[in-house]
């Protein structure tokens, strides 16, 4: 079959992506901070309601590419292998790393940290942002269920029929979402083990909570004509939708702010899973689509399209990074006397710097694809590349 031609804009929004979560988790920083005053969580509230997209963005791009990848017969045994190379084994040596490499300094593994390396290996909680890793996992293993399911949809509708499907399962993604406190209680009355807990304490990785977007990326990677069609009609209504509620959730986390202790910067209110985060995050999903495809045959398209490219190893590694790129916030900045906000930014932007160089150039050793996932340019690409050069 031949190879299909690139979506100019996935690279993009990966680059977007993951530029915006690295943005998220300096500013859950720097919101606890004891200079931070109620000027500052404004900016920040502002900043992290623009970089909420970031993880359903990655979400979509992962139902994007697998459903615009994928022909008419899924070799399962051979997509799951490439997951196993590019994603999970990645995933195993990052968390030992994180195992080990505590904020307060290297600890030990022995036999008796054996079964709580067990369990954060399989639960994501060694660090704050493995919960992603194990919910996509969940998405590559029942990848053809959605492939069989969403295919069956496209050959027994039309595209009427289609599209009351897809706002269907919308609906059914909101009132899930809505359920969520209602779904937890019921699960822990019928305490099943494992499924119990994947709708109480591990509910925030569980993929049904996110599924809706998996389901709009596939939509728009069997088609991607028709998505951006409609990416240019519905222009307005998701601006829109973008705009106000950006701005109601703003409001809500002005009054989060306000505890009777006094201020205190918290994000309680804008959580992932709630119906008009929900209603929100696809709007802005559609916002930083268009946003890509505006900047076609730009030079930002290349930086973003690298920083996309490193952006697996880099998503592993970030947490990391940040915490090495709070020292000269510590030694510098506070004693400069800089702005929170500012120190976020800068904080930031070293932290990203970080967590794309290091990536590309463990990309460039031997075995750097089992450490931070396929890189483009990376060694193994190299090798691909030389071969069918010299043959």
């Amino acid at each position: 079959m031949p190879r299909k031609e690139r979506i100019v804009e996935i690279e993009s929004l990966r680059g977007m992506a993951f530029a915006a979560v690295v943005l998220q988790h300096s500013i859950a920083h720097f919101s606890i901070v004891p200079e931070t005053k109620l000027e500052d969580g404004v900016l920040l509230a502002i900043l992290l309601m623009l970089t909420k997209f970031a993880v359903p963005l990655f979400i979509f791009i992962t139902g994007m590419v697998l459903f615009y990848n994928t022909g008419d017969q899924l070799n399962y045994s051979r997509f799951m292998h490439k997951r196993l190379t590019d994603v999970i084994i990645p995933y195993v040596i990052w968390t030992l790393i994180y195992f080990v490499l505590t904020p307060n300094g290297i600890r030990g593994i022995g036999w008796q940290e054996l079964p709580e390396l067990g369990l954060k290996l399989l639960t994501g909680k060694t660090t704050s942002h493995f919960w992603y890793i194990i919910m996509l996992i969940q998405f590559y293993v029942l990848f053809p269920l959605f492939l069989r399911s969403i295919r069956y949809v496209y050959k027994r509708f039309g595209s009427r029929g289609r599209r009351i499907v897809l706002l269907i399962t919308g609906v059914v993604y909101l009132i899930l979402t809505d359920q969520l406190g209602n779904i937890a209680a019921f699960m822990e009355r019928l305490h099943i083990p494992v499924l119990t807990e994947a709708f109480t304490t591990y509910a925030d990785r569980n993929f049904l909570y996110f599924f809706f977007y998996f389901v709009l990326g596939a939509v728009a990677g069997i088609s991607v004509q028709h998505w951006n069609m409609w990416i240019s009609r519905l222009r307005w209504v998701y601006w829109t939708v973008f705009i106000v509620l950006g701005l109601r959730f703003t409001y809500l986390l002005m009054l989060e702010y306000q505890k009777p202790e006094g201020i205190r910067i918290t994000f309680y209110t804008v959580s992932l899973i709630r119906p008009d985060m929900a209603i929100f995050l696809i709007a802005s999903i559609m916002v930083m689509y268009q946003l890509a495809g505006k900047l076609r045959n730009h030079f930002a398209v290349r930086w973003l399209g690298w920083i996309g490219g490193v952006s697996y190893g880099g998503y592993l590694m970030h947490m990391l990074m940040l915490r090495y790129s709070y020292i000269p916030d510590e030694l510098l900045y506070v004693a400069w006397g800089i702005n929170p906000t500012i120190r976020t930014i800068l904080t930031w932007i070293l932290a990203l710097a970080l967590s794309c160089v290091l990536p590309w150039l463990i990309s460039r050793i031997r075995w750097g694809k089992w450490i931070v996932g396929t890189v483009p340019g990376g060694k193994r690409n190299i090798r691909i590349k030389q071969h069918m050069k010299n043959s």
